[in-house]
């Protein structure tokens, strides 16, 4: 049986060890799905996506590949790892060519609650076991979409936060992942974690009711930096020892009371 990395690298999604292509380096978000998810492979669960990596009218993709050259890879890694579960997908761009036995895709604004609840309505699910946000990594968007879907989780279940990063208010980014709207996901979750609070500004809804429903919150480093020790002289390499730092956490899991 492959291995969720070897399932990711095979259809070259950027969660794996390899990427989609040379000039787009991977994320090895693998290592943290894997632990979190192996106690679901087997099981008939109902498993949610925002954001397929598909291109279109509305955004234009950066994944796209030799080997996926309409994209969705993540869709068709998750179809293969979870051999018995539903697989939902939403993008803000049609790709109902993903559709199979058990995907099924949606199109939808994940800044939209309006939309974001018409999407769930539409699946017929009235809770899912995971959910994964690897949208369009702006904060705004982010908390718009953890504060409408997290109610639509399972008591147990586990919600993942892609690409975390300093572009929210006050951090000086610019660029179409950024937004002056809301503090960094991060950053508003670090917060969360450490005091029960929220951050202002944000986008949250309903962040009364997401503050009672979260049990945990957990930040990993998936790009370690390395500090070198060297032996006898500077020119002698011993080893290279991995450091993960605070405020370099690319993922985010929250798990669901």
């Amino acid at each position: 049986m492959l291995s969720l990395t070897q399932i990711a690298d095979k259809h070259r999604t950027d969660k794996g060890s390899l990427g989609p292509r040379r000039d787009r380096p991977p994320n090895y978000y693998t290592d943290v799905y894997s632990a979190y998810l192996e106690r679901y492979r087997d099981k008939p669960i109902d498993f949610l996506e925002i954001g397929l990596g598909v291109s279109g009218a509305q955004w234009t993709a950066e994944l796209v590949t030799d080997v996926n050259p309409r994209g969705g890879a993540s869709m068709k890694t998750w179809y293969e790892y979870f051999p018995r579960a539903r697989i939902f997908g939403v993008d803000i761009n049609e790709c109902r060519w993903l559709d199979n036995d058990r995907v099924k895709t949606f199109v939808a604004d994940q800044g939209s609650p309006a939309q974001l609840e018409a999407f769930v309505k539409a699946t017929g699910v009235s809770q899912f076991d995971a959910i994964i946000d690897d949208g369009s990594h702006r904060p705004d968007h982010q908390q718009v979409t953890l504060g409408v879907l997290f109610k639509y989780l399972k008591p147990g279940g586990l919600y993942f936060i892609e690409d975390l990063a300093n572009n929210g208010a006050g951090d000086g980014a610019e660029g179409r992942t950024t937004s002056a709207a809301a503090v960094n996901t991060r950053r508003l979750l670090r917060h969360f974690k450490d005091t029960g609070t929220f951050l202002a500004p944000n986008t949250l809804v309903d962040a009364e009711r997401l503050a009672r429903d979260i049990d945990f919150v957990a930040f990993h480093c998936t790009r370690p930096s390395f500090r070198l020790v060297f032996g006898g002289s500077l020119s002698r390499l011993v080893r290279r020892i991995p450091v993960y730092r605070e405020g370099r956490e690319r993922v985010v899991v929250l798990g669901k009371r």
